[in-house]
């Protein structure tokens, strides 16, 4: 015999009222996923349980059938669908509190001063990759100095050279380099970007994004929905931030 407790997700001393609102709250819940057919089964099931719960004498002889019905072997007790979303919500919940503390630890790298190497001596220059259009190769070139790895794009390569002596300012916590001066260059000593993709550059506003997200996601008083939907974006954010973090 069907369990229309389980079904409405009520105790069997539930009062009318509390039938009343377990019958709407899941209503509510299942309407927005009719589109499903199994979610669409569900709702019949949750009318079929409103309709004799909710009707005083049907309850009763309900439960009385209830009573006489012959035990059935005990099975583990299976998650409720509310059950599982609920659980799943407190682990997208903390995802999103821990990729919300990487934010606030990259906003704190971009703060804080950066550190300076002075007279970096310029030990290997390498390129590592080509661009996919023919009719406009780039190269890319990974440059090594006694503290520090940067990338430099095909149009800075020769401000940079082997043996040559330059200053490298690079962050304290990640150590991303920010800027590179060259005084030997025959552009001059100004500092330049070493490369414009790095994740404080042209891309700053991604990891802003994963942090208005993931604090949408930690935010109390939210759907569990919500936290999960929230989880999601944030992970892929986070993929794409940690690919820049890698490329720089």
């Amino acid at each position: 015999m069907q369990n229309y407790y389980r079904v409405l997700g009520i105790s069997p001393s539930a009062s009318a009222l509390e039938i009343e609102q377990g019958y709407l709250r899941q209503r509510t819940r299942l309407k927005r996923l009719a589109v499903d057919p199994a979610m669409k089964a569900r709702l019949v099931e949750v009318e079929a349980g409103y309709g004799i719960l909710g009707n005083p004498r049907r309850r009763l002889a309900y439960d009385l059938l209830r009573a006489h019905e012959p035990a059935a072997p005990a099975l583990p007790a299976r998650p409720t669908a509310d059950e599982r979303q609920l659980r799943y919500a407190r682990v997208a919940r903390r995802l999103n509190a821990a990729l919300l503390a990487c934010c606030l630890l990259l906003g704190l790298d971009w703060a804080l001063p950066a550190r300076e190497y002075a007279n970096e001596t310029v030990h290997s220059r390498f390129p590592i990759s080509v661009s996919a259009s023919l009719s406009d190769p780039q190269l890319a070139y990974r440059v090594h100095t006694d503290h520090t790895t940067f990338r430099l794009p095909s149009a800075l390569g020769h401000r940079v050279r082997i043996a040559q002596h330059i200053t490298v300012w690079q962050t304290p916590l990640l150590g991303i380099v920010q800027r590179v001066s060259s005084p030997a260059s025959p552009d001059g000593p100004a500092p330049f970007q070493p490369y414009g993709g790095t994740i404080y550059g042209t891309f700053a506003l991604l990891p802003l994004l994963l942090a208005a997200v993931a604090a949408v996601g930690v935010w109390p008083g939210r759907t569990a929905e919500t936290y999960v939907n929230t989880a999601v974006v944030s992970a892929l954010l986070a993929v794409l931030v940690l690919v820049l973090l890698l490329w720089s």
